[in-house]
């Protein structure tokens, strides 16, 4: 019980990378506030993490909206008390070519990838900050490591910017003893991969299979646990061997 008794919030956490986030932080020990685009799913998941003892909410929120943001960070306090731990795992994916992309579009993946993790990890930093501890893990990718691979632009751009924000706000929030990392996951098995040419990916991954959300799960927890009290500001690839930086 690695967590026995903090708070973390899940964002994008009703399914994929985050349902299997959220359970492996509340079999920790973790209570876990379970926010999602879609109060279904949230609900779903957040229904999981109490069948295991641990407390948890459901928020509906759209994390590039500054006021549902305020909103879920406001609803976390009111019924688990405190924050310890932020996972900025919500995103959204764009497959498509420079040439074909709308403005829209290009915003769109911004706003949540990227505006989206700003906005929450400001939001929390107050509490972390009063506490003197925290731990925030951001979810980047292998695309912002080495460009789109069968992804738009737009998506690779909003995770490098994302592992770049990692870096400054790790020294920023250093001095009260608040870690802030990152993770790149490759192509992991999920929902959002399945429209990807697999069998084609898998000839160029050195582990020659894919991941699976447990094991991002796996490093978030890591990354939040106190056997990471001396990592800030870095970058952990989850990636098969596919890029080695």
């Amino acid at each position: 019980m690695r967590l026995e008794g903090k708070v973390a919030i899940v964002t994008g956490g009703g399914r994929g990378l985050g349902e299997a986030i959220s359970r492996t932080l509340a079999g920790e020990g973790a209570h876990v506030a379970v926010a999602d685009i879609n109060l279904t799913d949230a609900e779903k998941v957040a229904a999981a993490v109490q069948r295991m003892g641990r407390k948890a909410v459901a928020i509906k929120a759209d994390v590039s909206s500054e006021r549902e943001v305020k909103a879920m960070v406001a609803k976390t306090l009111e019924v688990l008390g405190t924050i310890d731990i932020l996972v900025n795992n919500a995103g959204i994916c764009y497959q498509g070519t420079v040439a074909e992309m709308s403005e829209e579009a290009w915003d769109k993946v911004l706003d949540v990838n990227l505006k989206g993790t700003f906005l929450c990890s400001r939001e929390v930093m107050p509490t972390l900050k009063q506490k003197k501890s925290g731990k925030i893990v951001n979810l980047g990718s292998l695309a912002g490591q080495v460009g789109g691979l069968v992804v738009g632009a737009n998506y690779s751009v909003s995770k490098a910017g994302i592992i770049c924000f990692t870096k400054s706000l790790a020294k920023e929030l250093a001095p009260f003893g608040i870690h802030v990392n990152c993770i790149a996951p490759g192509v992991i098995d999920t929902e959002m991969t399945q429209a990807f040419p697999r069998e084609e990916m898998i000839k160029s991954i050195p582990l020659r299979k894919l991941g699976e959300p447990q094991d991002v799960a796996d490093a978030v927890l890591f990354l939040v646990s106190q056997e990471s009290k001396y990592i800030t500001g870095q970058t952990l690839s989850v990636n098969g061997g596919i890029f080695m930086g």
